[in-house]
């Protein structure tokens, strides 16, 4: 009987072994399973610090550099946005009372006086009551300012010679009237230009930039065909 007993308590014994052991198993391999997650969860956190670099593009292809932009304020590269902001550039001529005549690159929409900074800045000798200095620039254009005296002295010759040069403007070497640069009263000396359309080629050329030709004349309100024919071979830009 004591044996019986005994057989029995050892069966029991065995079967909590094997429970014991079934459950140990079960908890080990959750572990397992956790630690896995915890790992690869760990690995992918650890990403941008594992050499890895990431691009992408500011919407229009381009891209744009790690840390150059920030994509939740909507800042974009700023070399990409001045280089789609560049002013484009025209050619001037200046010549004349100017520290170093020649010609210059400037921004297209500059003024007369910025063409004249660039080459050096008014001489000495400038006069620049004729000129409008604050005239936007032509790709093209040429810019003379001139001497003390010289626009007094080619007045002079025009008297002398019966007036066949109708006016010498700022451009006295040709006898020509610059109408990109002539004052109201040089302007005046035109046929057929007076004191109210002399201020309205002024006003023009002031507001919407310089003539490209002399044919753009024809921009200011009250000149025409007609009357721009009795004056072109007097004129120039």
């Amino acid at each position: 009987m004591a044996q019986r007993e005994q057989h029995e308590r050892v069966k029991k014994m065995d079967r909590w072994a094997d429970k014991l052991l079934g459950h140990k198993a079960v908890v080990m391999a959750i572990l397992v399973v956790i630690a896995m997650a915890s790992g690869l969860a760990m690995a992918n956190l650890g990403g941008g610090t594992g050499g890895v670099s990431f691009e992408r593009t500011d919407g229009s292809g381009s891209l744009v550099e790690p840390g150059s932009g920030d994509a939740s304020s909507g800042k974009t590269s700023e070399g990409s946005s001045s280089k789609a902001s560049a002013a484009a550039e025209v050619y001037v001529d200046v010549d004349g009372a100017v520290v170093s005549p020649g010609v210059y690159r400037v921004k297209d929409g500059a003024r007369v006086a910025q063409a004249i900074d660039a080459a050096g800045g008014l001489a000495p000798e400038a006069d620049v009551t004729g000129l409008n200095r604050a005239s936007k620039v032509v790709d093209g254009q040429k810019i003379h300012v001139p001497t003390v005296g010289e626009q007094q002295a080619s007045i002079a010759e025009a008297g002398v010679d019966g007036g066949a040069s109708a006016s010498l403007g700022v451009s006295g070497a040709t006898g020509l009237v610059n109408i990109n640069t002539a004052s109201a009263a040089e302007l005046q000396t035109l046929s057929g230009i007076g004191p109210s359309m002399a201020q309205s080629i002024i006003d023009e050329r002031t507001k919407n930039g310089a003539f490209a030709s002399v044919d753009d004349l024809m921009r200011v309100s009250g000149i025409g065909e007609k009357k721009l024919a009795k004056i072109k071979d007097c004129i120039c830009v």
